[in-house]
């Protein structure tokens, strides 16, 4: 379904870049039967686990238009969703980045809670010194920006939380805003005996990255 969502969007002129990160089931299959189905869909496959940042990075590389909206592996976005971000930034030339608010989901599909958060560039600016008020996989940003900041980090002060590490270095120096009053988004919670690991380090990243914050967002 996560690929579907893509692929149904309204706005429909797109690239369709996927990084498969040396996954050992059968996601290569998959991703390859789809690409012969739709030219859009370019897979770029890393022969192993490179973890998330460099996958991302390496996505980034291979991507050829000037806009580029994220989405997880497991998740879903609204038919709309590409439409109503290229409106608003191109509306924009200002903005940096744009989020959206997110659904959660469980397995089933079925609707868990609803998180939005902040849309105004000050508000998201000072937010940032203690959380990420940006919802990652609604992303859509513009490419040549992101690049001249490096891209993500992968360095394990911020593991986990690559993306507040970015959008902090990026509203230090450029607009990024969230779409008012649009949940665009649905990431689908999942449990796993790996949870409690990941948020233990989430957590150590996240507070390294606040520090940083609150000096450079000052």
């Amino acid at each position: 379904m996560a690929i579907e969502s893509i692929l149904d969007q309204t706005f429909d002129d797109f690239e369709f870049v996927i990084v498969n990160d040396g996954s050992t089931d059968g996601t290569a299959g998959v991703l390859a039967e789809y690409a012969t189905k739709d030219c859009r869909i370019k897979t770029i496959t890393n022969p192993t686990n490179i973890r998330i940042a460099r996958a991302l990075n390496i996505g980034l590389e291979h991507c050829l238009a000037p806009l580029v909206a994220r989405q997880d592996a497991d998740d879903m976005s609204a038919a709309t969703r590409l439409e109503i971000e290229y409106d608003f930034l191109a509306d924009r030339p200002e903005t940096a980045l744009c989020g959206t608010g997110m659904y959660v989901i469980d397995g089933e599909n079925r609707l868990l809670m609803n998180l939005v958060h902040p849309c105004n560039y000050a508000v998201i600016r000072s937010a940032l010194t203690s959380c990420c008020p940006i919802v990652h996989g609604s992303v859509m940003f513009r490419k040549d920006i992101i690049k001249e900041l490096g891209g993500y980090a992968s360095t394990p002060d911020v593991e986990y939380a690559e993306d507040y590490d970015l959008w902090t270095r990026l509203a230090a120096k450029y607009v990024i805003e969230n779409i008012p009053d649009k949940i665009l988004y649905y990431h689908r919670s999942h449990s796993s005996k790996s949870s409690q690991v990941y948020e233990n380090i989430q957590a150590t990243s996240t507070k390294n990255i606040s520090q940083r914050a609150k000096e450079m967002l000052k």
